[in-house]
């Protein structure tokens, strides 16, 4: 390697003794420059960068005990000190104003961020933070342009999106965002699949759901409870309660959202007897309920008339200490209600803390469902001084109980103030007009309000159907029966119930019986109230025979009869003198345990005395 020639530089004379001599000049130049930075400036330097840290050390603290607004004068402080705010800090921020929903603090740290220019706005941090930031906050638009504008978008921004998507009920929107996410080569994690699975549930779905089950046991989340748990409700959500019962089966860990998840999938599909003995399960297990465990449970001891068990979730909340509100006070009143405790659904009402318009029409068609008419119309009054307004739900009560009063001109007053409050359009408030006019026999009012509904549901047909049936109008009833089938509305069992009725009401026997075949021949299974109709109505017009032989088709069609068809067919026996049949009648309330209603042994002691057989009416009667 070739070397650079050197010439020794001439050593200059110094004094050494002398201890306060300085440098030469020639020495100052081969020591050369002192550095750029001086022993203070290098201090100051460190000292600013200690309060930086202090600041941000302030900044997050303080936004971690959600003391947003206090972090927010600390930003405050730093922009007049001129301390330099970097994106950490900003972040920070935002995240504080996304933990507490401070939509305005959020945007005026968004000005401050656009106020600074791109170096910051254009952040790709920043960019993602505001993002999740609009979207918690549902600010939908916003957050959307944001998202859009992203030039990198993770796995967190895809979450946030997708979630935001699930929250607006935009499902579609949110499924076809996993598909694009998959597209770009980002897998969703297990925050991401239980958002996916509800949107699955709301779309009905359920390939989809099949399908983001096989990625969740590909990718090992089936270990995951919460994406377990919600697997078992959107599987529930679609009615496959197998595949949702093979998922809860198989968890190895099960938290309260995954009974949860169980017990509600059963209620929402009417299985509410597999849904008490799952809560059962989970009571075994020392799994404590909570809130909304207790409204499932509610929910199927009223539907299957358990007092005991209903009174048990009751039990429970009081003793988890859990206020009587809206939501829960409304499911015990529920319960209450259903199962005919008035006096305890009463005492529930006077304790919540809080009543909406839901408690209010749970008690008020209660007392009307019970009969209670003078006090449910107390009760409307009561609200009407609390300021609630009447909804669909109170005016269909109120009219329910001016029909069981026939009092015609309260009546009116209701639909006035359904004409008043725009409600008259509402299925369930017209069907109620429609009830009432025709108990009161108005028939042409009630017409006249079925003529005026566009929208006509199934319901309504059969209510006008029903209330021609029960004046005998056999001809309009006839007339409405073929219309709604013009109008392409299927009849179903109630429709022809009120057609043989019609017909028994006007004396037509022979119409009726045919018309019984008629409906048999087109596939529509007669229910318990048309055997009860047609028996009923074949007695009171002296067709004892032909009653029986209807009252054994309900027995090949697997129908249990009740105390009226049981009393109507000992009365066609004993029309008919017909001790056979009787005794077989006999045989049939023995085995169904229905001899100890009082009316039930008359009939039976009357049949045999008629049929010349005293010694048996007088064993029935000890």
């Amino acid at each position: 390697m070739a070397s650079l020639a050197f010439t020794p530089t001439p050593t200059p004379n110094l004094d050494l003794s002398n201890s306060k001599a300085k440098p030469t000049k020639s020495l100052k130049k081969v020591i050369g420059k002192p550095p750029h930075l001086s022993i203070p400036q290098i201090q100051h330097k460190n000292c600013q960068s200690n309060l930086q840290e202090s600041y941000f050390n302030t900044i997050f603290s303080l936004c971690g005990q959600g003391r947003i607004q206090a972090a927010f004068k600390i930003l405050t402080e730093m922009d007049r000190r001129k301390f330099p705010v970097g994106p950490d800090i900003y972040g920070l921020l935002l995240q504080g104003c996304l933990y507490d929903r401070a939509l305005f603090m959020g945007q005026q740290i968004h000005s401050r961020i656009v106020k600074h220019g791109d170096s910051l706005a254009t952040n790709e941090y920043l960019e993602t933070k505001l993002f999740i930031f609009y979207a918690k906050c549902h600010l939908y638009e916003v957050a959307n342009i944001f998202f859009y504008r992203l030039s990198v978008k993770n796995v967190f921004s895809w979450a946030a999106y997708i979630g935001l998507n699930c929250r607006m009920g935009f499902y579609r929107e949110a499924l076809m965002g996993l598909c694009e996410m998959i597209d770009s080569g980002i897998l969703a994690d297990n925050f991401v699949v239980p958002n996916i699975l509800k949107a699955c549930a709301a779309m009905q779905w359920i390939t989809f759901v099949r399908g983001v089950h096989g990625y969740v046991v590909k990718m090992g989340f089936d270990r995951c409870v919460f994406v377990s748990s919600s697997l078992v409700d959107a599987y529930g959500k679609c009615g496959i309660l197998e595949d949702a019962r093979k998922v809860f089966d198989n968890m190895p860990d099960r938290n309260v959202v995954t009974w949860n998840s169980m017990i509600g999938s059963y209620v929402q599909n009417g299985f509410d007897e597999e849904a008490a003995q799952v809560f059962s399960d989970m009571r075994l297990e020392d799994v404590n309920p909570n809130q909304v465990t207790l409204l499932s449970f509610l929910s199927a001891s009223a539907n299957l008339g358990a007092v005991e068990e209903g009174k048990q979730a009751h039990a429970i909340a009081v003793l988890g200490g859990y206020e009587l509100d809206s939501i829960l006070g409304g499911s015990i009143l529920n319960f209450y209600s259903k199962v005919g405790l008035i006096k305890d659904a009463e005492l529930i009402f006077g304790m919540m803390l809080e009543k909406d318009a839901v408690a209010w029409n749970l008690l008020i068609s209660s007392y009307v469902q019970y009969g209670q008419v003078e006090k449910a119309l107390d009760l409307c009054h009561l609200m009407r001084l609390d300021n609630m307004r009447f909804d669909s739900v109170t005016l269909a009560s109120i009219l329910s109980a001016c029909s069981i009063m026939g009092n015609i001109e309260l009546g009116k007053e209701g639909h006035c103030y359904c004409i008043r409050n725009n409600l008259v359009s509402d299925l369930a408030v017209a069907n109620s007009m429609i009830d009432m006019y025709a108990k009161c026999e108005k028939i042409a009012d009630a017409r006249h309000i079925f003529n005026s509904t566009m929208k006509k549901d199934l319901l309504l047909w059969n209510t006008l159907l029903t209330a021609y049936a029960e004046l005998g109008k056999i001809g309009e009833a006839l007339k409405l029966f073929y219309g709604m089938q013009l109008e392409s509305v299927p009849p179903n069992v109630m429709s022809w119930n009120a057609v043989i009725l019609g017909f028994i009401r006007n004396g037509q026997i022979n119409e009726a019986q045919d018309m019984f075949s008629h409906m048999q021949a087109v596939g529509i299974h007669p229910n318990l109230m048309t055997f009860t109709t047609l028996i009923y109505g074949l007695v009171q017009n002296g067709f004892g025979n032909e009653a029986i032989l209807v009252f054994q088709k309900m027995q090949e069609c697997g129908i249990r009869a009740n105390l009226p068809i049981i009393i109507s067919t000992i009365s066609a026996c004993t029309d008919v003198a017909s001790l056979q049949y009787g005794r077989a009648i006999h045989g049939y309330i023995l085995r169904h345990a229905l001899l100890s209603p009082i009316p039930v042994a008359t009939a039976l002691a009357d049949m045999y005395s008629k049929c010349g057989n005293m010694d048996q009416a007088r064993r029935v009667l000890v």
